[in-house]
């Protein structure tokens, strides 16, 4: 189902004010894990009960409102994917490591990119619900191109203004059209939701994301110049190329990105800077694909 406009400010705001209480919840909850495993104490229900995710106050009042048009959209189910899994998690962790006398580090940490990947989404679905849901991609739940240049033209002048680096890339999915050819349409779709959601998961909570067109995204990296995004970006996609995207009816199917990147800078348009991206990013593609490549003049 596309995404809709909302009905009228009051419905965005409700919406917008549930997700706030939904991250102070988790927060809550995460604290409440830690200091059950830090004193070895049980954790509470909403924790290690199988139903958690629906015991929780946001589960419970998604439960009530999700056939409703702001709610029954991918962007939604996106961001609920995420409160499933970290619920999961924190079932799995609460059910043992309060008993254990040491929890692994790896287990914190992993835990904690659920965590940040639940706010990172329920952030982005504030920012674009108060703005305009219909910049939404109906598909993908990212923002789209029309949001973009906005969004990314103040990025850029917030980086000029404070003089700290933000680098620009563009991902293209490898072989995308051999994936419709071979699986059928459907299947590319259930691909570049699946794609969108990883990457979402793996970035940072104030990076940007946008779906350029196509199989092609944008990104928008704060705060690291073209070497740190193209060194996070290469481990974005290492972990995208280990990915196996269920498809229905037992299939399944891996795909990689190739990668340009381009420094923003202060003499050259954002469009300028974009064009240098897919300059690498072409590049990137004719090197082989599933790589990065960042943006470098012709000799």
């Amino acid at each position: 189902m596309s995404a809709r406009p909302p009905a009228d400010r009051q419905s965005v705001e409700t919406l917008a004010g549930e997700l706030d209480r939904a991250i102070d919840e988790h927060v809550a909850l995460m604290l409440a894990l830690y200091r059950s495993i830090a004193i070895k104490a049980p954790p509470q229900n909403e924790v290690i009960s199988e139903s958690g995710h629906l015991l929780c106050g946001f589960g419970s009042w998604h439960e009530a409102t999700r056939k409703d048009p702001l709610v029954d959209q991918p962007a939604f189910r996106a961001l609920m994917e995420f409160h499933k899994k970290l619920h999961d998690h924190m079932r799995w962790l609460g059910a043992r490591a309060y008993k254990d006398h040491r929890v692994p580090p790896a287990e914190i940490d992993a835990i904690n990119a659920k965590l940040t990947g639940f706010i990172g989404q329920a952030r982005r679905l504030q920012s674009a619900f108060r703005h305009a849901i219909s910049d939404l991609d109906p598909l993908t739940g990212v923002r789209n191109r029309q949001a973009m240049l906005n969004e990314v033209g103040r990025e850029r002048e917030r980086a000029l203004r404070t003089r700290r680096p933000c680098a620009i890339a563009l991902g293209d999915l490898d072989h995308f059209k051999k994936i419709n050819d071979t699986y059928g349409h459907g299947a590319g779709d259930t691909v570049l939701a699946a794609a969108a959601q990883f990457y979402v998961g793996h970035l940072r909570p104030y990076d940007l994301l946008y779906r350029y067109g196509g199989e092609e995204f944008l990104f928008c990296l704060p705060n690291v110049d073209a070497e740190g995004a193209a060194q996070a970006l290469d481990r974005l996609r290492a972990a995208l190329e280990t990915l196996s995207i269920a498809l229905g009816d037992g299939r399944s199917v891996n795909v990689t990105t190739s990668f340009g990147v381009a420094a923003i800078d202060g003499g050259e348009s954002l469009e300028r800077t974009i064009e240098k991206a897919d300059s690498a990013l072409y590049e990137a593609k004719a090197g082989g694909r599933n790589r990065v490549q960042a943006w470098r003049p012709k000799a």
